[in-house]
């Protein structure tokens, strides 16, 4: 059996409470989580949503603990985090989640949509980085820290623009968080998953090669708190400042368009336009 080296951890997930639209990336992380032995703080804005995914970690043999808090307020992010690493009695792994997303076309969006989008997607993960971080270093034993970005930070984000351009924030700031902890043992990375959408726990798997966007196929929410896992993991003992995309080939599509039909063409080395000269 492979040692995850997660046994007997103390994990944080930030956003951990699931709400049945969305994609649910808080509860998977959690659940992965303490099924390979870590004991979970479960944090989460309400306190409903918090206690439902401990009662679920639980139910599957599990540790897990409630803090609740909004993490978009640096005070409470710093709360929620102290009150977890205590509730723990250290902290090894932190994990945050949350962000969300608000679709307009970009020059109609108004001031305070820009404002929550920023606050919500890339403010809080320096609110809540900014307070986990000093307790890592304290304890002098290394430790991960995995943030959710999304291929919006990395490719467009056609119609909501500040979801992108926090998203991109964040991959930058695992960049800059990995060299600056790096001395400390302390990895930090993000995940950026591809089209995963909201209520696909329980929907059947697409077969491979036919979703028109996922050249494998769309990425299931399991997808993306495994790879949270393995963040997180002693398997990643030496990956950090990295962004891990999990979006079913999507980003790597070719913009060209060629098609089986083409081949021909393409053989020769000429386009249809070429060739009709």
């Amino acid at each position: 059996m492979i040692d995850l080296g997660l046994d007997g951890a103390r994990a944080i997930v930030v956003g951990a409470g699931f709400i049945p639209e969305r994609a649910g990336h808080g509860r998977g992380t959690a659940l992965r989580l303490a099924a390979a032995g870590a004991t979970v703080a479960c944090v989460d804005l309400d306190a409903g949503r918090a206690a439902a995914i401990v009662a679920e970690v639980e139910d599957a043999g599990g540790k897990a603990v409630a803090v609740v808090g909004d993490v978009t307020d640096s005070a409470q992010a710093r709360r929620v985090i102290d009150e977890s690493v205590a509730a723990l009695g250290g902290v090894d792994v932190c994990v945050d989640v949350v962000g969300e997303a608000t679709f307009r076309r970009s020059d109609l969006m108004t001031d305070e949509e820009w404002r929550w989008e920023i606050a919500k997607n890339l403010d809080q993960v320096f609110y809540v980085h900014r307070a986990v971080i000093p307790h890592l270093v304290r304890q002098g034993t290394g430790g991960a820290i995995t943030t959710i970005s999304s291929v919006d930070g990395i490719g467009s984000s056609k119609y909501h623009v500040a979801y992108g351009a926090a998203k991109a924030g964040v991959i930058s700031m695992v960049k800059t968080y990995s060299e600056e902890l790096g001395p400390h043992g302390i990895r930090v990375n993000a995940v950026a998953p591809g089209n995963v959408g909201g209520g696909n726990w329980d929907r059947p798997d697409v077969g491979f090669g036919e979703d028109v966007c996922n050249p494998l196929a769309p990425p299931r929410p399991m997808d993306i708190a495994n790879a949270v896992l393995f963040l997180s993991s002693a398997l990643a003992a030496r990956i950090t400042g990295q962004t891990l995309v999990v979006d079913g080939g999507a980003t790597t599509r070719s913009p060209w368009g060629f098609t089986a039909d083409r081949l021909e063409h393409l053989r020769g080395g000429l386009s249809g336009v070429e060739r009709a000269r």
